[in-house]
């Protein structure tokens, strides 16, 4: 028997007593993971540093403005407004006094320019107060459409939908509600303002 072929046989019997035992390859894989895990270890170990602090640094921050499209595409649309011919109830204690704000601001004291509703036993007659101002909103725009300049200047806006409400401040508060109340539930506006600092 020559050299070779005694090798050739004790590969071929190493070769069987390998293929013989099926725990040899899951334990070299085992074996190389472990081996790669406890190495991976060893490796961080050595890297970390082995004291901890704190490092001051400066970030540049830069101021960068937001555009918001949606505030660039919003309209606002006025649905009322309040103007010169705008109706205006003053609440006094003597009285309830109703006109256009021009009149109240131009010359208080001017009676040719307002209506007066007296008290009633002390207390606002709001139905009264209520119907002189339809008669006297459905004049003024009948007055609106007339062919005289005069009449159209002073006349009120096309039957505007707001009024105005100045009581004065010595007024407790529940007949002022009561009286926005009125205002409100009269069905000639739409809108009641409250305002104050007319006298």
């Amino acid at each position: 028997m020559t050299a070779s072929m005694t090798l050739q046989l004790k590969i071929s019997r190493t070769r069987k007593r390998l293929s013989n035992n099926p725990w040899y390859l899951p334990l070299i894989v085992l074996a190389s993971a472990g081996l790669m895990i406890y190495l991976s270890y060893m490796l961080r170990a050595i890297s970390m540093a082995g004291s901890y602090g704190f490092i001051e640094a400066e970030i540049p921050v830069l101021p960068i403005p937001l555009v918001d499209e949606t505030l660039a595409r919003a309209v606002e649309q006025t649905a009322d407004e309040v103007d010169k011919r705008t109706p205006l109830v003053l609440l006094t204690k003597e009285a309830l006094y109703f006109g256009m704000v021009d009149a109240f601001a131009t010359n208080l004291s001017n009676v040719r320019n307002k209506f007066l509703i007296p008290h009633e036993a002390g207390a606002p007659n709001l139905p009264r107060l209520i119907h002189e101002m339809g008669r006297w909103l459905d004049i003024e725009s009948e007055n609106k459409g007339s062919d005289d300049p005069k009449k159209n200047q002073n006349a009120l806006a096309a039957r505007s939908r707001v009024a105005m409400f100045v009581p004065l401040e010595e007024i407790p508060m529940p007949i002022v509600i009561q009286c926005i109340a009125a205002l409100q539930g009269s069905g000639l506006f739409d809108k009641v303002v409250v305002g104050g600092g007319l006298l």
